[in-house]
């Protein structure tokens, strides 16, 4: 790994206990949010002179800032963990401070609902090691590695004209472009990103207590230590390096490469292996990333704000504050629509009732707002599946017995799939709406529907030619419903799939996933390819999106609906009923407009624009 400006973030260090925006139900009451101490706090200062005065009166006091925007008359600080009384003198102290304008506890965001982690991830952490397959190569002047030799493996990378757009000039990625990865980490031991990383900064290296501690989890210390890995910032989640790999993995004869294999990452550490990360750590790194010239800035954490408490909208202003430095800087934002199958209005409002839950169901977010992906300036990306299967009138029995990998549907089930044989349709899990920008393959289970509507199986490896179901499953053969790439060697969140032979590096992980984090690398990727083929446009991001704009290909017939209100049966795999409703998707048809955007991400037709 090259170390270039490796370096540790500055102290980072959370309160004991915060407030934290959890869902809130239908049903029932929200939960209050817990403004116990000590606290971590995020001050909005009143200007320049004010900024520098604070500082150091703060420092005077014995509070601890841990992060410092002057220019952007930010900053983060720890008040004093000497109890109760002192923390809240603090704070009523930084409130009565004519410096202060503003004053919020920072709060928490989140890669995935954990209830949606199966829907998202599949099956429970393992490793897996398959016989490599054989794969064959369409004739092109860029020989793309083995895995795009698999029909429907990487189909993906087609369906965008990703190498189409290699044979151009500087169609593979420019070295001198850089991609910042803000996420759980990059595995930079991984044969795939090994040349590919750029630098590391961590984040969360003084985070107190440690979110996953806090949450229950072993810190990335521990498992560092446990595992025998080289170094804390790696990625021991899985989520970064997938993403990492589909940006620019290696072209080097062997596996994957990414869509941009010829740009260089910066991991922007901003969570652990628990996937937790806080508002703050996501601003500075954005931050960061327009202070030190990172081209694009791909981000698939995200979560809701409810605006109508001053706390909650000064955080929303602040991702305002820094979205608008970045761009400014140069620094294009890219981020995940997010997986609620909401309706997202401009500005992030959430304009539909429920998301998509699991048995009772209930769960509503209208009126509260989405960030990062929502916040105008940041590209929002929502996610297109590969092809929509046809249920059949009678099913193996392997397949029947093959609980949420089933690669077979009945015609009887009570849940059916919309738009069958259609190719991009809007997956059953994708945010949607007037805020959508352009969408990109991000995978969805093979009958386009929830896992308790027996959605299917993601696809190969888990069934098709030589899988770990194997009978019946042969009839998938190397097709992904959902979408391939690399994981971390130190995964113990994605499932890792290390595949023998030539083919493939021994003992790399692999993995098949679904979700808007996996269609927005991509969106990052045909990024830097256009700013790799398109000089005039750097440090533009207006640009940047007028390429992406332009190259798009516009998506009609999409038959993806939205979810029911109404439906409160059981799912057709596990019998559990949708008390609440918003568990199935219903007979509203989404638009084209608000499911696509511009339309799907296409590389070819980004870089090929005139200069």
């Amino acid at each position: 790994m090259k170390t270039k400006y490796m370096q540790s973030a500055r102290a980072l260090a959370c309160a004991a206990l915060f407030a934290s925006l959890q869902p809130v139900a239908v049903w029932a009451a929200p939960p209050d949010l817990d403004q116990a101490v000590p606290q971590r706090l995020l001050i909005d200062t009143s200007g320049p002179t004010a900024h520098a005065s604070l500082r150091a009166s703060l420092e005077q006091q014995g509070m601890q800032v841990v992060s410092d925007h002057p220019g952007l008359n930010f900053m983060v600080v720890q008040t004093p963990q000497t109890g109760t009384v002192s923390a809240r003198s603090a704070l009523a102290g930084l409130r009565a401070d004519s410096r202060v304008a503003r004053v919020a506890h920072d709060r928490v965001k989140r890669l995935i609902n954990p209830q949606m982690r199966r829907e998202l991830f599949g099956a429970a952490p393992f490793r897996k090691k398959l016989a490599a397959p054989s794969a064959g190569q369409a004739a092109a002047r860029v020989a793309a590695d083995p895995a795009l030799g698999l029909a429907g493996l990487m189909w993906n990378a087609q369906r965008i004209h990703a190498q189409q757009a290699w044979n151009q000039a500087l169609g593979l990625g420019y070295q001198f472009i850089k991609v910042g990865v803000a996420d759980t980490g990059l595995d930079y031991t991984h044969a795939e990103l090994a040349d590919k990383v750029d630098g590391v900064v961590d984040f969360t290296v003084n985070e107190q207590p440690n979110l996953c501690a806090y949450y229950g989890y072993q810190t990335d210390a521990q498992l560092a230590a446990t595992l025998g890995a080289p170094a804390a910032d790696l990625d021991f989640h899985g989520h970064g390096s997938w993403i990492g790999g589909s940006i620019a993995a290696a072209l080097d004869g062997s596996g994957i490469n990414g869509i941009a294999p010829g740009v260089q990452l910066v991991s922007l550490k901003i969570a652990q292996n628990c996937g937790y990360a806080y508002d703050s750590e996501i601003l500075d790194a954005f931050a960061y990333a327009a202070d030190h010239g990172i081209d694009v800035v791909s981000i698939s954490f995200g979560g809701y704000l409810d605006r109508t408490d001053p706390e909650q909208d000064l955080i929303y202003n602040f991702y305002q504050r820094v979205v608008d430095y970045a761009w400014n800087r140069g620094t294009l934002i890219v981020a995940a629509a997010g997986n609620e199958h909401a309706r997202i209005g401009m500005g992030g409002q959430v304009l539909s009732h429920g998301i998509l839950d699991v048995p009772p169901g209930g769960t509503d977010y209208y009126g509260l707002w989405e960030t990062p992906a929502g916040i105008p300036g940041v590209v929002m990306v929502s996610s297109t599946g590969n092809v929509v299967n046809a249920p059949a009138d009678t099913c193996p029995a392997d397949s029947l017995a093959n609980g949420n990998h089933q690669w077979c549907k009945l015609k009887t089930d009570a849940h059916q799939p919309s738009g069958v044989g259609r190719k991009n349709q809007l997956a059953y899990y994708s945010n949607y709406g007037p805020r959508v920008d352009f969408a990109a393959p991000g995978g969805a289970r093979k009958f386009n529907l929830p896992v308790i509507d027996n959605g299917g199986t993601e696809g190969w490896p888990w069934t098709g030619q030589g899988s770990i179901a194997g009978g019946g499953s042969v009839a998938d053969g190397y097709n992904a419903w959902e979408v391939f790439s690399i994981t971390s060697n130190y995964a113990q969140d994605i499932p890792c799939f290390m595949i023998s032979g030539t083919a493939f590096p021994e003992k790399q992980c692999y993995a098949v996933i679904q979700g808007t984090s996996m269609a927005t690398p991509q969106v990052s990727a045909v990024a830097a390819l256009a700013l790799s083929t398109h000089p005039a446009a750097w440090k533009d991001p207006a640009a940047v999106v007028s390429l992406l704009r332009a190259g798009a290909v516009p998506i009609v017939n999409n038959r993806t609906r939205v979810l029911s209100a109404t439906d409160t049966s059981p799912g057709d795999l596990g019998g559990k009923a949708c008390t609440y409703g918003y568990c199935h998707l219903g007979k509203q048809v989404i638009s084209d407009l608000e499911a696509y955007g511009a339309g799907l991400i296409d590389a070819y037709g980004s870089v090929s624009q005139p200069q």
